[in-house]
Parts: structure tokens; sequence; C-alpha cells
């Protein structure tokens, strides 16, 4: 094996773990080291399935049919163009199966065009922000630790593009955007874009008013609802689309239960065809034909299934919520309820902050992730306030109102009892073992019937 180099731009931390990982390769014969990446993904994914209480808001279960379909053989097979032209032969049934996707996306949202093709929601918004925004342009974006995600701002999509982000201003205190300021500051600096969404997205945003505040300097509004995509599309959300967004992004695994990538919505046929152009040939060729099929299905179940599952997120974030007060635990944003949604913030500051909390949540078996509150500043990144969850996942696996309630004891245990941890991840243990068959979703084998190509055998 040749001489291991360690990129210098890597922190301590991950050149430790790396350093580590490539020790352990030293002297393995190509097929043990096949074997080992065989056995790592399998124990990866045991772990979170069948050891773990998953809360962790980026993440979701997806359902054994969607499942079987990603690991196709189809995902080698280029597919440049668009269905019934490509530049590629061969390819009837994949091309079917992108124009299914697309069009049961689009049912789904009740949007006039859905752009599928992207590899995830970050690329969803580099195809809108490249395709309709021009470098130096000045737009609005929520900060970091007002919950916005990291390709809305310098370090992300929007700086690669350069361009001048101004922040939208945000009240702390009640968890909402500060219009009347944002309404000053947007008169004055006539931005090309204002995005709203948020990777911590607790309560819906104001979209009528702003709509109506970025028609008057000609503005675009976009929407990224990667998080919540499951929970509009079970209705239990604001629409976007609805509501004036003049385009949505999201990302189609998250809340939604889907494969990896991610989806621009919108029903103006120019933004549309602009971000067609964005995503291809502007950012991607083979767009991984594997996801189309298995898109489908998951946007399939979600016409099925979605209300329900929307409605059971909702409820058990609120019971979680509850049984946190119960506990002492402080659930962040009281002043509005908690959450409007499937999400829930923990503000843990008294606790010794986020990363300790979530290191010994980890240790019993209970991911989540650590998370910047509105009133932390970015040196805080490392150590926040808070930690950030969601239900979404614990709901897929059958868990309702009772279930929160365990959960909410089993934090208590960690984080106000110290109890040790591996009597807590007992405990973990059990419970998940009680919850492991999906649900919202169609059986394996799936009952939908066997039915002809739309092309027929050549």
């Amino acid at each position: 094996m040749t001489d291991n180099v360690i990129p210098p731009w890597l922190r301590a931390d991950a050149r430790a773990f790396r350093e580590r990982v490539l020790e352990e390769m030293e002297g393995f014969e190509p097929q043990e080291l096949a074997e080992a990446a065989v056995s790592l993904n399998r124990r990866q994914a045991s772990h979170l399935v069948e050891r773990c209480v998953n809360l962790y808001p980026g993440t979701n279960i997806m359902s054994p049919l969607v499942t079987d379909l990603l690991g196709s053989s189809v995902a080698s097979r280029a597919s440049e163009g668009h269905p019934g032209g490509k530049y590629q032969t061969g390819l009837r049934w994949a091309e079917e199966a992108e124009v299914m996707a697309g069009e049961l996306m689009r049912r789904v949202f009740g949007a006039k065009f859905a752009e599928v093709r992207a590899l995830s929601g970050s690329m969803a918004n580099m195809a809108v922000l490249n395709s309709l925004t021009e470098p130096g342009d000045p737009i609005f974006s929520l900060t970091t630790a007002a919950g916005a995600h990291i390709s809305h701002g310098k370090a992300g999509a929007a700086g690669y593009r350069r361009l001048d982000i101004h922040p939208i201003p945000y009240d702390p205190e009640a968890w909402r955007i500060d219009l009347d300021k944002l309404r000053e500051e947007v008169l004055q600096v006539k931005p090309r874009m204002i995005i709203l969404g948020a990777s911590l997205i607790l309560f819906p945003y104001p979209v009528r008013a702003i709509r109506e505040l970025a028609d008057e300097v000609g503005a675009i509004l976009l929407y990224d609802a990667a998080h919540v995509a499951g929970m509009i599309a079970g209705g239990q959300w604001q629409h976007p689309l609805e509501e004036g967004a003049h385009v949505m992004t999201a990302s189609t695994y998250k809340s939604f239960g889907g494969p990896p990538g991610g989806v621009v919505l919108t029903n103006d046929a120019d933004i549309a065809r602009k971000a067609d152009h964005a995503v291809f040939p502007g950012m991607t060729a083979n767009f991984h034909t594997n996801r189309m099929a298995p898109l489908a299905v998951a946007a399939a179940e979600m016409t099925a299934f979605g209300e329900g599952y929307a409605a059971q997120c909702a409820a058990n974030a609120q019971a979680l919520a509850a049984a946190f007060v119960r506990h002492k635990l402080v659930p962040a944003g009281e002043v509005r309820g908690y959450s409007a949604g499937h999400m829930l913030a923990l503000d843990v500051r008294t606790m010794g902050g986020g990363k300790a909390t979530v290191e010994a949540l980890e240790a019993a078996h209970i991911i989540c992730n650590m998370n910047l509150l509105p009133w932390d500043a970015l040196k805080d990144l490392r150590d926040p306030s808070g930690l950030r969850l969601a239900v979404h996942e614990v709901t897929r696996w059958g868990m309702q109102e009772p279930q929160m309630a365990e959960i909410a004891e089993l934090f208590r245990r960690v984080l106000v009892e110290h109890e040790p941890e591996e009597e807590v991840r007992r405990d973990v243990l059990q419970l998940k073992s009680r919850y492991n068959t999906l649900h919202y979703c169609f059986e394996k084998p799936s009952p939908i019937r066997a039915f002809e190509p739309f092309l027929p055998e050549i």
C-alpha cells in the first residue's frame, strides 16, 4: 500500500480518526479490504436500525421496497437528456421510471413542474441559485444560528455562487422573523432572492407576507423544504408554493422517506426550464439512474400513507415535548408551542452544552445532534446550546405517543440522573426490539400488481 497521506486541512479529531483507519488497513489484501468494507456497511446499518433510537432529523429509514430498488445495477447506467430523447439507447424502462418519478413528485406536492435529477437538496439549491442569480447579486437568508442550512450561507452554495448574503432579521426570543426589520432592509438592499427554510425548522414562516415584500423589489422567493417535505406532502405543514414561494427545493429522504436526492418544484415554467438546464447539463451527467424507480415508489407511498404518517409525526413531537417538560428538560420554543411539525430542539445550556449531552446520549444508543440555537454565536458551532431531534423515523417504526414518554424518560436518565450508559442502553435496545416493522409503506414483496411496461419489448 502507498504511504498514507493525511490532508493537512483536517481538524485534529478527523486526522486522528483517519490515521487509525488507515493503520488498520495496512497489510490487507484487496479481497480482505472488500470484505472489511462489506462488514462495516452491515454493522453500520444494523446499529442504526436494530440497536438505536434514531432521532437525528437529517436521516430516515427507507421502506424495504425502496431499499431493494436503490441497490439495482441500473445505478451505473448513464442517462443523459430527457426521457424519450436520451443520448444513450437501451434505457426505455429506466426512462419510464424517470417520467413516473417526476410526475408523482409533481402530484404529491401539487406543483406544475418537478426536477428530480439533482443528487441532493444542496445540489437542488445550487441549481436554483445558478439559474436565477448572478455572482454579486444580493440575497437574504437566515443565519446558521436561526436554523439556516449551510447551502444558504457563505460556506455553501450561496457563497460558491459569490452572492452578497444578508441575514434575515430574526427575533430569538419570539422564534420569529422580524418582518418590520426585514421590510426595511429589503427595500434598501433590493435583493435578487430571499431564501426561507432551515435545518432547524420548528415553526412555519410568514411566506405570504414575504412574497408580497419580494414582489415590491422584484425578488424571487425560494423555500428550502429539505426537512419538512414529508410534512408538506402529508398536509401537516404550510405549503410554500400555495402560500407564494416562486420555487421550492427539498431533499427526497429525511422526512419524505425516499432515496437520497433532491427535487426542485415550481409552478413557473421559466424557472422550471432554467432549473432543468442547470441540473443537466450544468451540474450532472449521470444522475444515478437507480434513484428514479425508488423515488417513484416513495412518492406513491407518500400518496397512499402520507396523511396518516405526517399527522402521527406531529402528534409524536407534541407528546415528546410535553414529556420533556414533565422531566424538567427544556424544549426550546415554548413561546410558540415547542413545535408545529416533527422536529424539536432541547436547550441544554445548564446540562453541559450540546457536545457533552449528544455524546452521552450516543453512548446510550440515542441518536440526535448538537445544534446552534438562535441566541448562539457561530463560534459556538462545536459546542452549541442545543440538541436537534425529530420523530419521523421512530414514527415510521410504529411508535406513538406512549413511546414518546418512554423516550423522554430515557433522556432524563441520561441527562438528569446521569445513569450508567450501559443500563440505559439496555432499555433502549429493549424499546427498539418492540418496534421492528416499518409502517406507512407498501409491504415487501409489493402487493402492487405486475403490469406490462408502457413500451413493448423489442
